[in-house]
This record gives structure tokens, C-alpha cells and sequence, in this order.
């Protein structure tokens, strides 16, 4: 009898951690952040692709209400009439976005496409502060976060392409004059975003627990540091598993070292931007890589996992720096219907929610 009680009193206390860690409100549910456009040249919003577009919404909102979902988008899009009538599909749909604003993209596509056009692309600046208020102001709560991403990681290879690797440069990137990765500009969009009540990620695959080979890499972070005293419970780090020759393949059971610290300075949380680009190429990429990441970070209580590239779990082209209309092409009469990998993912996350349901109501708490 002792026994049971011991183990039932086990239960318990396992179960009401659940509770406390899996909040049932709609401001506390996990974020599922899903990359819709990047800003390649025959993406779905270059090309004005409605259809495609309404269909991926309504295969983001099977996920709730389990997950409060986005989409993300690359704003740097030239004409932005484009980037409208898709937001404005969002915004029928009641399906909120993300913006990337200071971005690896903003320079590679960026500053090579002619297509897009980025605020200051060889730094990386993907949308003005001036724009973005502009957009707040328009779209009000449906914009709801912006990410800055691989700045790190980009800074470093804008180091080795000023080093010993000329060949890391594309064909037309622009280069910045200095560093990739300035404080200065990442304090820009951490103040618009407590201004506006938006969530920010922090996302990178480069960090000097996994690379402490590189010596610059210390000061970059101790950089973020100050800025997360600065903008406290306001910033998610974010690990991307997409570092290059598939060395993340390993660290699923650890990848959380290199972010997870970063609670200590004022970030708000960690999360996992879960890619297909673990593996190359990444259509060859087992759909159960991708669940064993997810899994991993919702065992870790992470309260955002973000997803992508786009055409992995939807019926689109592999992206391209060059433009390309695909909507004429009898090929892509599904465009935007969900591939088999957006359904057993999707499968899994349910499978997720509903297994924290059933043990939350077994400890007869919340019903």
C-alpha cells in the first residue's frame, strides 16, 4: 500500500508539471512557426499564388487548437502588393504571420535577386523600421512576431569568404562592409517588438558551444547577452538543426546546450527550428527525422518550434534565385496541398497534444 502511494504521489506530481508547463491558454499554447515564402524567385508570392497559399492556411489551422500556428514570411519582396494579397489571405483565414527582419536571406537573395528588395540587404535588413510600423499599423495583431536569423552564422561566412573561402560567396551577393552580425541593428527590432507587444526568435545554427573553434563567436553571444539583460522576457533562442554537412544529426539529444543558457540572461525561452535541411538534399530527408526533433523539443517544454523549407510540407517547387511561374504548369494543379510529411507530422503533433490531454485529465486537474 505504501508503494502505491508512493508511486500514485509520483504521478501526481509528474502530472502537475504537465499542468504548469503546458498552460491551456491561448497566449501560453506551444508556437508552430511554418516558413511559407522565403523570398525565392518562383515562391508563392512572387508568383501571386492564391490557391496555394489558401490551402497551406487551411492546413496550418488543423493544428489548432492544440498549437497556436504562424506563417513566415520574407517581407523583403519588391513589389508588395505581392506580400498583401497573401497576408491578406492570412488574415481571412485567422491565421497570424511572422515577418524575418534581419536575416541571412536579406543578403543572399536579397542583394542577387532582383525581385526582392531588402531594406539594407548587405546587412542583412530585410524590412525598414519605418515599413514594419507601416505593416503593424495595416495588419495590427496578425502581425505578431519577427525573427532575426542566422546572423551568426552568416557573420561567420562572410568572415571565411573574406579569408580562406572566396568559393562560399553566390554569384551576385553583395557583401557588408563590416561585420554581419551588428548589436546595433538587432537592438532596433528588439525595441520595436516591445513597443508593439510582438514575440521576437532568435534563430541560429552557429554557436560557440558547438564551434568553440571559432574565437569570435564568444563575443558575438556575449553581445546577445547584453541585449537580453537589455529587452528582458522578450527574446526565444532558437537552435536551427540545419547546420551544414548534417554535424546536427548528432546532437539531437544535446542541441538544447547551446541555447538553453541563455534563459540565465533574460531570454524569455528556447526553441528548435526543426528543417528538412538536416539532411542533404532535404526532399530525401526521412519525415521522422524531422517528428524526432519536434519530439525532442516539446519533452523539453520549448514553447516554439518553427519548420521548414515550405516546398518539404507543401505542394510546391524546390525554391530557386531565379524567376519561375509555376501556376500555369499542369505539374502543380495541388500546389499548396499538404505533402506526406505535413501529414505525419502533423499526426505526430496531434498525437503529442492529445497524450498531455489525457495525462493533465488523469491527474484530475483542469478537468
Amino acid at each position: 500500500m505504501h508503494e502505491f502511494l508512493g508511486k500514485l504521489a509520483i504521478f501526481l506530481v509528474w502530472t502537475w508539471s504537465l499542468v504548469v508547463v503546458r498552460p491551456t491558454g491561448a497566449e501560453e499554447r506551444v508556437r508552430l512557426v511554418f516558413t511559407v515564402d522565403q523570398g525565392f524567385g518562383n515562391g508563392l508570392v512572387i508568383n501571386r499564388d492564391v490557391e496555394a497559399m489558401q490551402r497551406i492556411a487551411v492546413a496550418l489551422k488543423s493544428l489548432e487548437p492544440a498549437y497556436a500556428v504562424y506563417a513566415l514570411f520574407q517581407p523583403q519582396v519588391a513589389d508588395r502588393d505581392l506580400l498583401d494579397t497573401m497576408l491578406d489571405i492570412c488574415v481571412r483565414s485567422d491565421l497570424p504571420f511572422v515577418f524575418d527582419v534581419y536575416s541571412s536571406e536579406a543578403m543572399t537573395l536579397g542583394t542577387s535577386t532582383p525581385h526582392n528588395a531588402p531594406a539594407d540587404g548587405p546587412n542583412g535588413v530585410a524590412i525598414s523600421i519605418e515599413d514594419l510600423t507601416r505593416y503593424k499599423h495595416r495588419y495590427g495583431r496578425w502581425l505578431a512576431g519577427v525573427r532575426i536569423m542566422e546572423v551568426f552564422s552568416q557573420d561567420y561566412t562572410v568572415q571565411g569568404i573574406r579569408t580562406n573561402h572566396p568559393e562560399w560567396k553566390g554569384e551576385n551577393w553583395v557583401m557588408p562592409p563590416g561585420d554581419f552580425f551588428r548589436p546595433e541593428i538587432a537592438r532596433l527590432f528588439l525595441a520595436f517588438a516591445r513597443e508593439h507587444g510582438l514575440f521576437l526568435h532568435f534563430t541560429d545554427w552557429h554557436w560557440h558551444r558547438f564551434g568553440s573553434w571559432d574565437k569570435r563567436q564568444r563575443g558575438r553571444e556575449d553581445a546577445l547577452r547584453e541585449l537580453l539583460r537589455e529587452f528582458p522576457d522578450r527574446v526565444t533562442v532558437v537552435y536551427a538543426n540545419n547546420e551544414p554537412q548534417e554535424k546536427a544529426a548528432d546532437r539531437l539529444g544535446h542541441w538544447q546546450e547551446a541555447v538553453q543558457p541563455f534563459i540565465a540572461d533574460g531570454a524569455r525561452g528556447f526553441g528548435l527550428s526543426a528543417q528538412a535541411w538536416l539532411r542533404e538534399p532535404e526532399m530525401l530527408c526521412p519525415v521522422e527525422d524531422v517528428i524526432s526533433w519536434m519530439r525532442s523539443a516539446l519533452a523539453l517544454d520549448c514553447r516554439v518550434v518553427q519548420f521548414e523549407p515550405a516546398w518539404y510540407f507543401f505542394q510546391l517547387p524546390r525554391g530557386t534565385f531565379y524567376r519561375g511561374d509555376y501556376t500555369g504548369d499542369p505539374r502543380w494543379l495541388d500546389r499548396g496541398q499538404p505533402t506526406p510529411a505535413f501529414h505525419a507530422l502533423r499526426r505526430a503533433l496531434l498525437d503529442a497534444s492529445s497524450t498531455t490531454a489525457e495525462m493533465i485529465t488523469m491527474s484530475g486537474i483542469g478537468g
